[in-house]
């Protein structure tokens, strides 16, 4: 997909029946793949081209510290809530079967998400009736489907303690204001190490005091974008959505995902036919780990208590 998004009735839910073999026996997964709604950097991305900005301008912009993990835009979060009705009252398979999970009468699918949060929030919003009606379940946070890029918007903000995703608080201003006293604080520890020459300590202060702003950032703006557009859907996620995520231990930091587990830049279609066997083995590895992960979350329903009944079907947010 790219980063054009459609209007909220157009938008695909793509489905792919994936086979998996797994010691001597095969398991059939029909998988769903969802699109994340508009986020912050798509918005501000599409602005600065309508603009006519260069393409040089545009890559400047993406790497700004504001952007980082971008989540929904007020758009993205209108259309993650409108995705909610076409699952579960359109006429399609899909619906069928999460109408069928919903009323307890069969399985429900695997549920999994990318650690981004502009692919939580989408997933959590456009379930919502799902998790609703079927408290046992859990939705699966997989670093493995995490966008692959250079820019800002594809760091994932630090996870918070019991390794869960920081939620955003629903006002604005007190997250701003967080963040403010946060960085004072940090910034009147720098000032005091470096009076007394301790150079490093101060430096790391520092990094503090500008990872502490930057989160209050992101949280503040995807606050304002909840608060705009999401209605009683934005109390909802805080009260209850965020707390029905997981993440296995093994995924904590810091072995999120990385760009270390991207195919190379340079490897071409082209190029494959003159690798011998050793050399594309070692040029597609990270690329099958990052699938072989995706995989086993799929046969392993979910990695959470109640998180899905493994092979059958698999519903994943991607960000």
């Amino acid at each position: 997909p790219t980063d054009t998004h459609p209007a909220p009735h157009r938008r695909a839910v793509h489905a792919h029946v994936v086979t998996i073999r797994a010691q001597m026996s095969t398991t059939t997964v029909r998988v769903h793949y969802i699109r994340h709604g508009e986020s912050q950097w798509n918005a501000e991305q599409q602005a600065a081209r309508r603009r006519g900005v260069s393409e040089s301008f545009v890559r400047t912009l993406a790497a700004e510290p504001r952007f980082t993990d971008s989540p929904l835009s007020e758009t993205g979060v209108r259309q993650a809530i409108s995705l909610r009705a076409r699952l579960m009252e359109g006429s399609d398979g899909l619906a069928a079967a999460l109408r069928c999970a919903a009323d307890g009468s069969c399985a429900a699918p695997t549920l999994i998400v990318s650690n981004l949060r502009r692919a939580v929030d989408t997933g959590l919003l456009a379930l919502r009736h799902l998790l609703d009606a079927r408290e046992d379940l859990r939705v699966a946070v997989l670093p493995a489907l995490q966008e692959s890029c250079h820019y800002a918007d594809c760091g994932p903000l630090p996870l918070a303690a019991g390794l869960r995703l920081e939620p955003p608080v629903i006002s604005a201003a007190a997250a701003i204001e967080a963040a403010r006293e946060s960085a004072e604080a940090a910034m009147r520890h720098v000032v005091g190490t470096a009076e007394a020459h301790e150079e490093a300590e101060a430096e790391e202060a520092l990094s503090r005091a500008i990872r502490h702003s930057v989160v209050g950032t992101v949280l503040a703006a995807q606050a304002r974008a909840l608060a705009a557009s999401g209605g009683a859907d934005a109390a909802w996620l805080r009260e209850d959505g965020y707390h029905r995520l997981h993440l296995d231990p093994r995924h904590a930091e810091p072995e999120v995902f990385d760009d270390r587990r991207r195919l190379s830049d340079a490897l071409r279609l082209a190029r494959v036919v003159e690798l011998d066997d050793a050399a594309l083995g070692e040029a597609v590895r990270p690329l099958l780990a990052r699938l072989g992960a995706v995989g086993s979350e799929l046969l392993s329903g979910g990695g959470a208590a109640g998180g899905g009944g493994g092979g059958g079907a698999g519903l994943l947010s991607l960000g």
